[in-house]
């Protein structure tokens, strides 16, 4: 039947088609399939078609036919593929479905059951007379103090079975064991790998977690309370017994979800059965376990009644009607009715004296149903409408504070869901800007909530205190990602002004948090600068240890009068001192995204530190390594650089950063302008001694030759040599027009008769040192000879320690040759020999003070005259 329609609609479709006008035909012109078309809900076939064919040729029909068939067979696959996606969780969903309208269908009958038990103790109360009704309540009270007993020994047993079990199970009345599933393995419920071995007990009113642990290194197991679950927050839900899963039962515990797996269907089973049983016993009748709210108090005997003076029976049945009614409301939840009906009871028992049971049963109710209304405000990402009905109840209930504690744990509990949900896929500063705006607009909105529901001044201190955890939290994170990650100082100025943003949003609500951030970050903040400190004196020591002191590069004085007054126009630097300049310029381009007042003590902490740390590189190497004058007068100019070029750039381009003065780097270049001398004499200290063995070493040098002291006499060939590596010294320094060539030269000589004065220089082996005629003489021509050379470039301080030399060579020599009485040579005696080999040596000495050219020319010129030429 169903072809014969579709064989007249296709007639009339081409018999509409044929009767329309003939438009001009496109040959070959194939029509398409137009899937938005089909997918239109009000999609009608035929005038489909008719727009589609209407001037298509038969070739084409058929093509445009086989182009349906393919699209009705590619969202065929499609569907199919889609069906098998997500065939699982269809699964478990209509799982869920059948067991949420299995538990939906027990409660109707559970309702219906109570419903029909309070009829017939209704009725039974009405018919039995006043000692019958007094009996019988007295038989059920003593049956339920029994079972109270009974569930006390319970509990006791279960808290020696499992330790640390009365923590998480204290004493409640009505609570007791159900049953337990035993060696229960619990699993991660996203890699389904077992975490550990539990033991499930199921309480009248909770679920306890007991985890097996061993016991020392022996196989013995002992059980360890996990954690626990209030029966009425947690959803129990069976997963399926497929092989490839196993038997798995799910608890979700608001936002937590657990997986546990059992051996085999039997025990998974039975485990359902007992939570069954655990939530049916809040309605079950008198011959169940009673429920977890005690019963209202009825009176044991006749003098109760005398007691009660004008409470009328009726009265107090009308009583026992009102919390008949409250538990009904409280086990459907229906809170806002159990709300009103517990505060018009506590109003009418509080009005009539002899109802104090009453008040008491009112008392446990009203807090039985606080806490329900607690937990139901402790549900994370509540709707503001539920938050403000739950707080609204539990006002009207007297439990503000508590209250005012559950809606801010249940706000941070929103806060660490909502961080959870963000994913962090390498960017930083997106992952913080996104992390920015779920704290501190959560944070604005508790701040407009709390106004709202509390309204006592007395609780802004509560808030005070929860903004400021919620603000440690965020540190924490922030600190974890972005200052422990050794992020540039670029991300983390984005960083931080992707949070400032966030917190300028707070100031609309009235709620100024940059001081707080100032205080959380600052420690971190300097924390890094010093890690960029530490980075670049540990980058900065490995440059100068594997510098060659060769000359890298010469850089321009222009803007810097300072450096141009000592090198002139062009500086020459090593590559040290240009990987300073650079790191310094690099620190500061770093410095300007985070900088701000309250660093200033830091920044310049540490640029003073990392200037310093290379100056104390320098004096290092210029004490430990063995470079040659040349190098080591480089390593001395580029002491003179760090201090008059280094400095000021470092210091003007902190000026522009901080927008002032900053004066300690300007000072430091003052400070450390007597640094490069310090360096001088090390230089010479060091090279006065390598001269000295080289040369002229006094300390081994022999003065007790046995020889005649004649004219003939010259300086000796060692205090040439001597004067010569000075010569090679002075052209080395010709080189570096910056060093104070008469300053070294000056030092280095001084430095020679510091060694000559030492003390222990003139023992031997504890004796002192000896002197023979001919060896004084000779000594005291070589210093007469090294004073006359070196002209201007000895200090008066110089002078005086040869004096000194000469004067304790004599004394020795005098002390061991008393009564010799050999002749002394004069001044006179000395100045001729001194003259006799300055003329013989000519020009081969340089010249090492200003105007010793002139002044050894006339020195020749009068030797000639004073003795012969020589040959």
């Amino acid at each position: 039947m169903s072809s014969d329609v579709r064989r007249k609609s296709i007639r009339r479709v081409h018999a509409a088609v044929r009767q329309e006008p003939a438009a001009p035909a496109v040959p070959n012109e194939l029509p398409t399939v137009s899937l938005s078309k089909l997918t239109k809900p009000d999609f009608r076939a035929e005038e489909y078609l008719k727009e589609t064919l209407r001037v298509v040729q038969e070739k084409n029909i058929r093509q445009f036919r086989k182009a349906l068939e393919d699209s009705r067979k590619g969202a065929s696959k499609n569907l199919q593929k889609n069906v098998y996606r997500n065939y699982e969780s269809f699964v478990f969903i209509s799982k869920e479905i059948s067991s949420m309208e299995r538990d939906m269908q027990l409660l109707r009958e559970l309702l219906h059951n109570i419903s029909e038990v309070g009829d017939e103790l209704m009725d039974e109360d009405e018919l039995m007379d006043e000692p019958s009704r007094l009996a019988r309540r007295r038989t059920q009270r003593m049956s339920m103090a029994n079972q109270h007993d009974m569930f006390k020994d319970q509990l006791a047993k279960l808290w020696r079975t499992i330790r640390e079990s009365q923590k998480l199970v204290p004493f409640a009345p009505g609570r007791h064991v159900v049953g337990d599933s035993r060696n229960v393995s619990e699993l991660s419920p996203s890699t389904l790998q077992t975490r550990q071995k539990v033991d499930i007990i199921v309480l009248s009113d909770m679920i306890l977690l007991a985890a097996r642990k061993r016991r020392g290194n022996y196989a013995q197991t002992m059980l360890v309370a996990d954690r626990s679950f209030e029966l009425a927050n947690v959803t129990v839900a069976d997963v399926g017994d497929a092989a490839r899963s196993g038997f798995l039962v799910k608890i979700v515990n608001r936002a937590e979800t657990f997986l546990f797996g059992f051996k085999n269907a039997d025990a998974k089973n039975e485990f359902l059965l007992l939570i069954s049983h655990a939530k049916a016993g809040v309605f079950a009748d008198l011959s169940g376990p009673p429920p977890p709210m005690p019963m209202p108090l009825m009176p044991v005997h006749s003098e109760r009644d005398d007691d009660d003076g004008a409470v009328s029976s009726d009265q107090r049945k009308r009583m026992d009607e009102y919390i008949d009614t409250l538990d009904i409301h409280i086990a459907r939840r229906e809170f806002d009715a159990a709300t009103s009906l517990v505060l018009q009871l506590k109003q009418q028992a509080g009005a009539t004296a002899g109802l104090q049971d009453v008040r008491q049963a009112a008392d446990s109710h009203t807090a039985d149903l606080a806490r329900l209304i607690l937990a139901d405000l402790l549900i994370p990402c509540s709707s503001r409408k539920q938050v403000t009905q739950n707080v609204g109840l539990l006002h009207r209930l007297g439990w503000d504070k508590e209250a005012k504690g559950a809606f801010l744990a249940a706000r941070s509990a929103t806060i660490k869901n909502r961080t959870r949900q963000l994913k962090l896929e390498g960017n930083t500063q997106l992952y913080i800007r996104e992390l920015a705006i779920v704290y501190f607009r959560l944070i604005r909105n508790t701040c407009e909530w709390y106004s709202e529901l509390f309204a006592d001044p007395t609780m802004i201190s509560a808030l005070i205190a929860w903004v400021r955890q919620e603000m440690a939290g965020y540190a924490v994170i922030f600190r974890r990602h972005v200052f422990h990650e050794m992020q540039r100082f670029q991300v983390i100025a984005s960083c931080l002004n992707h949070t400032l943003a966030e917190v300028d949003i707070l100031g609309h609500a009235g709620l100024d948090l940059k001081f707080m951030l100032d205080q959380e970050f600052f420690p971190d903040l300097t924390s890094c600068i010093r890690s960029y400190e530490s980075r670049c004196l540990a980058l900065l020591t490995k440059v100068a240890s594997e510098d060659s002191l060769q000359v890298a590069s010469k850089v321009s004085t222009e803007n810097y009068p300072s450096a141009a007054a000592i090198f002139g126009p062009h500086i020459p630097i090593v590559s040290t001192v240009s990987r300073l300049d650079e790191s310094l310029t690099e620190f500061g381009n770093e410095l300007q995204f985070i900088v701000r007042d309250s660093l200033y003590s830091q920044v310049v902490a540490s640029v003073l530190a990392v200037i310093e740390g290379v100056l104390k590189q320098f004096l290092t190497i210029l004490r430990k390594r063995e470079s040659g004058y040349t190098r080591e007068l480089a390593l001395l100019v580029s002491t003179q650089a760090v201090i008059s070029w280094v400095i000021p750039r470092a210091a003007a381009h902190l000026d522009r950063i901080f927008g002032r003065t900053v004066s300690d780097i300007h000072n430091l270049e003052q400070r450390l302008e007597a640094f490069p001398l310090s360096l001088q004499d090390v230089f010479c200290q060091k090279h006065s001694v390598a001269i000295s063995k080289m040369t002229f070493d006094f300390v081994t040098a022999d003065f007790v030759i046995d020889s005649t002291v004649t004219d003939a006499m010259q300086p000796s060939p060692q205090m040439e040599q001597l004067l010569g590596q000075l010569g090679v010294v002075a052209r080395d320094l010709d080189q570096w027009p910056s060093l104070s060539k008469r300053s070294i030269l000056s030092s280095l000589i001084d430095c020679l008769f510091v060694q000559m004065i030492d003390h222990r220089n003139w023992e031997n082996n504890g004796s002192k040192r000896m002197f023979s005629h001919y060896g004084v003489h000779q000594l005291v021509l070589d210093i007469h000879f090294l004073l006359r050379v070196c002209g201007s470039l000895v200090s008066k301080s110089t002078n005086n320690m040869a004096n000194r030399v000469c004067e304790k060579a004599l004394r020795s020599y005098f002390a061991a040759n008393a009564n010799k009485g050999r002749e002394m040579m004069n001044k006179s005696w000395y100045d001729a020999r001194v003259l006799t080999t300055m003329h013989r040596l000519g020009f081969s000495f340089p010249d090492f003070g200003n105007g010793f050219e002139h002044r050894s020319q006339q020195s020749f010129d009068t030797g000639a005259r004073e003795s012969p030429e020589p040959s």
